[in-house]
This record gives structure tokens, sequence and C-alpha cells, in this order.
């Protein structure tokens, strides 16, 4: 007659038991997201945000991605005052290359994680009938850049400035001729807006504003030709781009933070930059003292003395 209370208890002790292992795991699952603070240059606006990897993370690893998107050196000097940030993406590393300088990455560590090559870019409609580089200089004709403290702005800068000294320059071995001479002054000459961020600039181009824009290959590959075309800068005249990532020391979410940095430089995120019109990864050693330098496959942009900005275009 006793053996049924004791059932009847050990039933109760297993169902309390259950019901408090059910109620853990219930908890659990609706403990809200970790948000995670990613400062990203502008020109990874779309590949960043694309909806079904993004949405896969989120779900993934519980978190929420805060996403603070313009132009790198807004986003360094948000960074270096204080907002608060978890992984830091710029479109030029030089800017995670200050970040450690002062301090503020995790481990004293940054990768290179993908690349990227300027173009130019104009209305379907072509509206300024830009077919080739010299083009931009015929009078009247309307262009959009980025501001030079900009990555995108800086990079145009130096590309003109390689044209001067090459294509324009008589004394080169590379010299086109004289309608290539002074091709920086004329080009500046026709820009009417310095944007903050590439996007504004796709935008100016979109809209009509401006018959030709200085953007990323990757905006090209995004739109399209049914939105935009382009035309291509020739490799000795180009300059790459290359992207730089870290975790900031501030970062309270560190090992979330490195999984999604180590996401980018993963087979999968490799192929959805690419996908997006992004180039591959460079390869990056470590100095004695444990920080990162950035091996970079191309022509020192440090060779090219791009000249000071005139008062006209500082008020551009």
């Amino acid at each position: 007659m006793r053996r049924k209370p004791i059932v009847a208890f050990v039933i109760l002790v297993v169902l309390v038991i259950g019901a408090g292992i059910y109620t853990e795991y219930y908890m659990a699952q609706q403990q809200a997201p970790v948000q995670l603070r990613v400062f990203a240059a502008a020109s990874l606006t779309h590949v960043i945000q694309d909806n079904s990897t993004l949405h896969a993370f989120e779900q993934q690893n519980n978190v929420k991605i805060l996403f603070n998107v313009g132009g790198s050196d807004t986003l360094y000097q948000q960074i270096y005052s204080g907002s608060p940030a978890d992984v830091f993406m710029a479109a030029d590393s030089s800017w995670l290359q200050k970040l450690n300088q002062n301090g503020l990455l995790h481990n004293d560590q940054y990768w290179n994680f993908t690349s990227n090559i300027l173009v130019i870019i104009v209305p379907p409609d072509n509206p300024g009938n830009i077919t080739s580089l010299l083009d931009l200089t015929k009078p009247g004709v309307k262009i959009a850049v980025t501001a030079w403290t900009v990555p995108v702005g800086k990079y145009t800068n130096i590309t003109l400035t390689k044209i001067d000294k090459t294509w324009g320059a008589p004394a080169s071995p590379k010299y086109k001729g004289p309608q290539w001479e002074k091709y920086r002054e004329r080009v500046v000459a026709n820009v009417i807006t310095y944007e903050t961020n590439v996007e504004q600039v796709v935008g100016k181009v979109l809209t009509d504003t401006v018959d030709a824009g200085v953007a990323y290959a990757s905006d090209a590959t995004f739109l399209g030709q049914s939105k935009l075309q382009y035309l291509s800068i020739p490799p000795d005249v180009n300059v790459q781009a290359n992207y730089g990532i870290g975790v900031l020391n501030e970062s309270t979410h560190y090992d979330l933070a490195m999984k999604y940095v180590n996401f980018w430089i993963s087979q999968d995120g490799q192929a959805l930059l690419a996908k997006y019109g992004f180039g591959s990864t460079l390869p990056i050693t470590t100095t004695s003292t444990g920080n990162a330098v950035l091996q970079l496959q191309m022509t020192r942009e440090e060779n090219w003395q791009t000249p000071v900005l005139t008062c006209a275009e500082r008020r551009r």
C-alpha cells in the first residue's frame, strides 16, 4: 500500500525537475539578443547587410548587429572620441593602423580582409557622353567625388596625380601627349561636389545630378548596367584600396566580435565579398613587438606626392 505514495512522489519529483529544465531552456531561448556595434565604411553597406547572411549570423549567435555606416575617416574620429564600438571595418587599413598606434585595438591586431579599385561611374543614359578618362576634362562636365580625406577621395586624388606624373609628364617614359598635361587640374575644375562618402557620390550619379563620379568597382557591380555604366581605370594609374577590420579594446563582447571578424576572413565571407564586387585578401605579418603590419602588394601611396589642396578645393 505504501508503494503508491512513493511512486506518486517520484513522479512529482520528475515533473518538478522537468519543469525546471524546461523553464531554464525557455528562458534561455527568450533571452534578449546581445547588441554588437559595427562601424563600417559606406562602400560596404550592401554586402554587410546581405539579408540571408546577416539574418543567419544574428540567429545563430543570438545577436543584433547595429551598423554605423559612413566615411572611414569620420568613423575613426567617432571611435577615437569615445563612441562605443565593437568592430571597425575601414576602406583604408591605415585607419586601423592609427587606432592601433593609439592603443585602441584589441591585442594590437587587425586584418586586411578585402580590396577594391576605382572606376568612373556615369548614369545609364550617359548625358555627358563620357566614354574615356579624357572626357572628364571637357568644359561643362559635372563631376562628383568624395572629400580627399575619405578613402575613395584619397585614392581619387592619387590616381589624378599619377596621371599627371606619367601620362601628362613629357619627361616620363609613359607620356601620352599634351592632351594629358595638367590633367588633375582640369578634372578638379569640373568637380561640383565633394561628398562625405562614396554612397553619396553614387546617389548623385543615379539622380543625374552629375555627369560622372569616381566610385569603387563594387558599387558598379552591385547596381549593374541597368542603373549605372562605368569606365575602367587602367592598373598603372589606378589605386588598390585595402580594407581593414579589427576589434576595439573597449568591446564588451570580444568573443562575439571576433566571430564576426572571422566570418569575413573565412571562405564564406570572401565568397560573399566577391559576389558584391570586392577583391581578395592580402597577406599580413607581425612585428617583433606584436604590432600588425600590412604587406601591400601595390605601389606605395607615399611615393606619389599628392598636391596640397588649394583654398577653393578645401571649400568644396
